[in-house]
């Protein structure tokens, strides 16, 4: 459901502009678990492939051999964690920066994305918001008001009305006389 199916069943346009923000976000929340559900089921998927791969080779090594092997998949094992928690911590970074810019009525994400110091944001575990977003968010706004929703209605185009004409009559005779032509339109 967008906004116009909200204003067609009669609610108003502040109501439907904030159930429509509300439905972003929850559904904002929505993709970030399911991404993040996704990438640690492909990372165990991984884990699991190399492990059939290793112990395929087990069967085929001596005992120094396997000790050799353990130890490097022990290494490789918690490698492949390592770089699954960093990826996971930048996907969850990622999700609430794109959530923190369509809060703050960011017009293109990416643009402001473009502007903002990455280094100084930190991202917190414990609620998801990112701290530093705010002071930089402020800063840009003041120098690039354009690239935020100000809030102000889109100007719309109101087709045809009465079309008398604005030139007074005296004038539009004087002028059709001077030009030598009739004084009203379709005259001979």
């Amino acid at each position: 459901m967008n906004k116009k199916d909200l204003i067609a069943l009669g609610v108003s346009e502040e109501i439907a502009d904030q159930v429509v923000i509300l439905h972003g976000k929850d559904i904002e929340g929505h993709k970030a678990k399911l991404t993040t559900l996704q990438t640690e089921l492909d990372g165990a998927k991984a884990q699991l492939t190399e492990a059939g791969t290793a112990i395929e080779g087990f069967k085929k090594l001596d005992v120094d051999g396997i000790k050799a092997a353990a130890d490097d998949w022990k290494a490789k094992a918690e490698q492949a964690q390592r770089d699954a928690i960093a990826q996971l911590s930048e996907l969850k970074f990622s999700h609430a920066l794109e959530s923190s810019l369509t809060g703050a009525k960011v017009k293109n994400s990416k643009a402001v994305q473009a502007l903002l110091s990455k280094d100084a944001l930190k991202f917190n575990e414990a609620d998801g918001s990112i701290i530093g977003l705010k002071e930089q968010l402020e800063k840009i706004k003041s120098e690039n008001d354009y690239l935020f929703d100000d809030g102000t209605p889109t100007p719309k185009i109101v087709a045809g009305g009465n079309s008398k004409s604005v030139i007074n009559d005296s004038v539009t005779r004087a002028a059709r006389k001077a030009a030598g032509l009739p004084e009203q339109p379709g005259e001979k």
